[in-house]
């Protein structure tokens, strides 16, 4: 594939969503950095077109269905994008609410309906022209995991409606990729109390993402020593071995 000249990028303040715009800028893309924190992204643009880089910035919140459509259409409007990525995402502890079912509500607008907005915005501007929509997924949506059931949940679910959409998108101008990440170092994960192995440097996730949404990938999934296990062992495991495995790692004490 031909290299991307311009890319909307959601989830842009911070963590691996930031992460991929300083790659992409690197690599000469005009960068379209969106998140809810306008200073976060003000940050960035300085950041970006300081190293020459061309970037701007959008405040958006993915949970508002017309206010991505806008935005992409904005961005749109202004020079052809070849690229969205859907990268804007939440974990439970993240989100303050009064019970869980409330928080979990929260998180799914964002982690799956926030993302299907982006996704279905991006498709339809880049269908004349063609390009690419990425999806931030996880490998954490292979199977449910203690402590991140919500977010497992959301990531099952987008890994599910990306597999069916890139089905019915065959022959269409814009392709689908479906981003996996492993475990990676961002404000993110960093209050999580569980293991996290072959935790992964962001910079090193932001270039492997980008590598792989120019090669035009179905998906895009890493470490791979993570990937393949899980593929294999976790989601052919029956439920009760998986639950036995799962819960013994939680009761040991002082694990990360």
């Amino acid at each position: 594939m031909k290299p991307f000249r311009k890319a909307l990028v959601t989830g842009a303040s911070s963590g691996l969503g930031r992460a991929i715009c300083r790659e992409l800028a690197a690599r000469g893309v005009e960068v379209v950095a969106c998140a809810r924190r306008g200073d976060k992204l003000e940050d960035l643009v300085r950041e970006l077109e300081a190293a020459g880089a061309r970037a701007s910035s959008l405040r958006l919140d993915v949970t508002s269905h017309e206010a991505v459509r806008g935005a992409i259409a904005s961005a749109s409007a202004e020079g052809p994008l070849d690229l969205v990525v859907a990268g804007a995402g939440v974990a439970e502890h993240s989100i303050e609410a009064p019970d869980r079912a409330a928080r979990t509500r929260q998180l799914l607008e964002v982690n799956l309906l926030g993302a299907v907005t982006t996704i279905e915005a991006g498709i339809e501007a880049m269908a004349g022209a063609g390009g690419t929509v990425g999806v931030l997924s996880s490998l954490a949506g292979t199977r449910g995991l203690p402590g991140a059931a919500a977010y497992c949940a959301s990531k099952a679910a987008i890994i599910a409606y990306i597999e069916a959409r890139q089905i019915e998108l065959s022959g269409h101008p814009v392709r689908l990729v479906d981003v996996q990440p492993g475990f990676v170092r961002t404000p993110m994960t960093a209050p999580n109390e569980f293991p996290m192995p072959l935790l992964m440097e962001v910079d090193v996730a932001a270039r492997r993402t980008v590598d792989g949404l120019e090669a035009g990938r179905a998906v895009v999934s890493y470490p791979r020593r993570l990937a393949w296990p899980l593929r294999v062992v976790a989601r052919s495991a029956p439920r009760g071995l998986w639950r036995r495995l799962l819960a013994r790692r939680k009761d040991r004490p002082g694990r990360r």
